[in-house]
């Protein structure tokens, strides 16, 4: 009877330890749940596995300006603000000017504004530089400073890497799809490009190197008497007047003679006229080294270039790759003409071209071609 007493009042105490054990338990959970509110509940863990989700400032580097052993460009004499108020009337030097503050400040790799500058060089060197530059480099282009805060604005939107890399390529290509020589035609031409060598210098946009060997490049042109003083272009075309036209003229057997064509220009049926020898463009001077063109006839007026340039490639498709400019001249008492150049070419290239064309009855004088 006794053991059996211990016994029984142990059975009856279990369920109540129980009770406590669990109490105790739940209090404990409740207590780090309070303290801890991101552990999850117990029972729960293998459902709740939350993970931290990277926050904008973490996802996206911010740009760090770049140091100015980095940069690809030659330090500056002057500061940002001067440079662009000096390069204010120059669209190509202020394009090479806003790469470079990009990467000053980091929101394009150093490595990819040399690039860019490098395969563009010709838009400041074009005498030194054999390479053509991007075509289109000396249209007006956004500011610098407006660049850079476009840039600024879409950097910490992601997914607008392909837009900013849009606006960059817009400014300086790095792959140009076409390129378009610059060319010195004429000694005013070549006056303005030496001048224009130290506002690149002072800019930070070019070595003084890389300024002396273009300036001694450029004079030695001046001094060779190898361009003529100053071509003039053309002024805009002149609104086309209706004229009536003529009554077809009688032979002896009656029938009518076809319209009578212009002398150097464009017959009603748009075919070519060879120019007169004496409105002929100037011929390219001994050791000619500039940007020639090819003088392939001459108008009355500037407004019938375009035809003219459809049909004579048309008759000529070796000319199809190359462009056109119409030039003004007066003659004096032969009064004024417009001449069609076509170019631009090597002067060995020119003299070329016109040896294949004159055997097919195309007037072709080799000559500088017009800025």
């Amino acid at each position: 009877m006794r053991r059996a007493l211990p016994l029984l009042m142990l059975t009856l105490l279990l369920p109540a330890c129980g009770s406590v054990n669990s109490y105790v338990q739940s209090t404990a959970a409740k207590l780090e749940q309070a303290t801890n509110p991101d552990k999850p509940r117990p029972g729960l863990e293998p459902l709740y596995q939350p993970t931290a989700l990277p926050s904008q400032a973490d996802s996206i580097a911010q740009p760090e300006p770049a140091s100015l052993e980095d940069l690809p460009f030659p330090p500056r004499l002057i500061g940002q603000d001067e440079a662009e108020a000096l390069l204010s009337g120059d669209p190509a030097a202020l394009r090479f000017l806003a790469i470079r503050r990009l990467a000053e400040a980091g929101l394009i790799p150093a490595a990819d504004a040399g690039e860019r500058a490098g395969t563009n060089m010709g838009a400041l060197l074009p005498v030194t530089t054999a390479q053509p530059p991007a075509a289109g480099l000396f249209t007006p282009a956004p500011a610098p400073a407006v660049l850079e805060n476009a840039i600024r604005r879409l950097w910490d939107q992601p997914g607008t890497q392909a837009q900013r890399d849009f606006l960059v390529d817009n400014v300086l290509p790095k792959t140009p799809s076409r390129r378009e020589p610059v060319t010195i035609p004429d000694k005013q031409s070549a006056r303005r490009a030496l001048d224009r060598l130290d506002r690149l210098q002072d800019s930070g946009l070019i070595t003084r190197g890389q300024k002396e060997a273009e300036a001694g490049a450029v004079q030695a042109l001046l001094d060779g008497n190898a361009l003529p003083e100053a071509l003039v272009a053309a002024p805009p075309p002149e609104p086309v007047k209706p004229v009536a036209p003529k009554k077809p003229r009688s032979s002896g057997s009656g029938s009518g003679r076809p319209m009578e064509r212009l002398q150097g220009g464009v017959s009603g049926e748009l075919k070519i006229i060879p120019s007169p020898s004496e409105i002929n463009a100037p011929a390219l001077p001994a050791g000619f080294a500039g940007q020639a063109g090819i003088h392939l006839l001459s108008m009355g007026s500037a407004s019938h270039g375009e035809q003219a340039w459809k049909a004579l490639t048309t008759e000529h498709p070796d000319l199809a790759a190359l462009t056109y400019k119409v030039v003004r001249a007066d003659l004096g008492e032969l009064g004024v003409t417009h001449r069609l150049i076509a170019g631009p070419l090597s002067a060995a290239k020119a003299a070329e071209l016109c040896a294949a064309l004159k055997p097919k009855g195309q007037t072709c004088q080799p000559t500088p071609f017009p800025p």
